[in-house]
């Protein structure tokens, strides 16, 4: 026999129905918790990502079930539901081992992937809520961790980044507000630069026109004083005039 021949014969004997991916599926979940157990979660995850490998194929999405018609696989007594529900726990349980290996976009991508099965997956939210926490989504992390608040009411580590959560809200608003009071403080300064400006903007204009002024009121002085001394002048020589025929007169009376 040749070594196709022992292929060939391991595949035929090969359980390949819907009940024994089932079974095999399970075994890997039981075997990832182990690891998980142990914190060995590279191996945990080596494990729960194998599951796909056995149940994916047995819950086609309806449109590609179609497509294939008689050809889809035969689910035999597995039932379309608990394919999903392996789905979800399978993903939910990489997501856990990247969150502990603080591969936090990773478990969020794979939190996702369980809702996207099962779009009630609470465990999947409580994940994701803790993975966006600290990747720093808060608004994101506030819807998961609020939902999961409500739904594991006496979870430690719910709680825990509850409180994580508020203080970097309470962090966040806090430098918005110095960042806020800073702006306001520029313009402020900026506004009263300005006016200080336009005000002496305003008094350069004043002197200037002040000074046009003295000027011309010094040239208008001295043109009035010009005219008045020529008027003094004017009013000595005709006094003078006015002397001259008298004292000849009364020459001339006492002469004769």
């Amino acid at each position: 026999a040749t070594i196709t021949d022992y292929r060939m014969a391991d595949s035929q004997e090969m359980d390949t129905s819907a009940e024994a991916m089932m079974k095999k599926a399970n075994e890997l979940k039981s075997e990832g918790n182990a690891f998980y157990k142990q914190k060995e979660y590279q191996k945990a995850l080596g494990k729960y990502t194998k599951i796909f490998l056995y149940v994916d194929h047995l819950n086609l999405p309806q449109d590609l079930e179609r497509m294939v018609g008689d050809r889809a696989p035969d689910t035999g007594s597995v039932k379309n539901e608990d394919v999903t529900r392996m789905q979800v726990v399978a993903n939910q349980n990489c997501a856990m081992c990247f969150l502990r290996q603080l591969r936090f976009e990773k478990c969020e991508e794979f939190c996702n992937r369980a809702l996207a099965k099962d779009a009630d997956a609470k465990k999947a939210r409580m994940i994701r809520g803790r993975a966006r926490l600290r990747l720093g989504n808060l608004d994101g992390a506030e819807s998961d961790l609020k939902f999961a608040e409500t739904q594991f009411p006496a979870d430690k580590n719910v709680k825990a980044d509850i409180v994580a959560l508020k203080a970097k809200f309470k962090k966040q608003r806090d430098k918005e507000r110095r960042q806020f009071a800073g702006m306001f403080d520029r313009m402020a300064k900026k506004s009263k630069k300005k006016a200080t400006a336009e005000a002496e903007k305003k008094n350069d204009a004043d002197a200037g026109s002040g000074g046009i002024s003295s000027l011309i009121s010094d040239m208008l002085g001295s043109e009035e004083g010009k005219k008045n001394q020529s008027e003094q002048v004017a009013a000595a020589i005709g006094s003078s005039a006015a002397a001259s025929p008298s004292a000849s007169g009364a020459g001339e009376t006492s002469s004769s």
